[in-house]
Order: C-alpha cells, then sequence, then structure tokens
C-alpha cells in the first residue's frame, strides 16, 4: 500500500495522526523520514495524542527516546539522528522494545541500519518551499 497526502497546514496532519493511530498495533515498527524541520517530531506529538496519551510528548533527541503508554499500547519514540554506531541501539536494549507489545516510532531510522528489522510502516515527509506532502508506505 502506497497512499501520499499533501499537507497545506497542521489540521491536515492531525487529521492524518487520529486515520494512523487506528491502524498500527502493537509490535509495528514505524519509520519516520524527513530532513530537519519536516515535521516528524509534530506529526509524532499529533499520533500519541490521538491514540490517547495525555503525558507531554517531547523530541528524544538528546535521550534517543522516550516511552508513552496508554491503556491500550505502549509506544516507544526513537531519535537516531545523534546515533553513532548503529550497535548502540543493544546498548539502549533494543531487544527488550521488539518485543511485539511496543509500537516503535522511529526517527532517522537509516541510522540503525542494519540493526533494525524492516519496517511495518515508513512515513515520509517531504517539503517543497511552503508545501508538505506525506508518503505513507506498508508492507
Amino acid at each position: 500500500m502506497k497512499e501520499t497526502i499533501d499537507i497545506t497546514d497542521l489540521s491536515d496532519l492531525q487529521r492524518f495522526a487520529k486515520r494512523f493511530a487506528g491502524m498500527v498495533q502493537a509490535g509495528d515498527l514505524v519509520f519516520l523520514r524527513g530532513d530537519l524541520g519536516a515535521g516528524k517530531t509534530t506529526f509524532t506529538q499529533m499520533l500519541l495524542k490521538a491514540a490517547g496519551v495525555t503525558d507531554p510528548v517531547k523530541s528524544p533527541t538528546y535521550t534517543l527516546y522516550e516511552t508513552y503508554v496508554t491503556t491500550d499500547l505502549a509506544f516507544v519514540h526513537m531519535d537516531l539522528y545523534r546515533l553513532s554506531d548503529p550497535e548502540e541501539l543493544y546498548f539502549l536494549g533494543l531487544e527488550d522494545l521488539v518485543d511485539g507489545r511496543h509500537i516503535l516510532l522511529v526517527e532517522w531510522p537509516d541510522k540503525g541500519r542494519g540493526v533494525l528489522q524492516p519496517p511495518d510502516w515508513v512515513l515520509e515527509l517531504t517539503m517543497t518551499g511552503a508545501n508538505r506532502t506525506l508518503t505513507l508506505t506498508s508492507k
């Protein structure tokens, strides 16, 4: 499946985040791709809110990952931008996070190449001037 959506404002992104919240399930690996400022973290914040997360959702740029739990699901939001070597994921306890109970949302997934499994979903945000496009691909 491949779907492309034009994002003209934040409400478009929010509508898609609400819809995507109903599509992901425990055990899913979601790659979030896009340049700096494309909206990966903003999308994640909207997705987690739509899924029922009430805690503030912050960028895990320095912590590398943050965990959020709802009554039904557990999410792990990872940002691998500062990762020096994909092997560092093992020190972060990656094996404990790919246990089928968590939904992993991974920004900058190419930094984990060779360690991360193939994704169930890929969301790519691209910017052309002031316009953004979201492309969703699933296996």
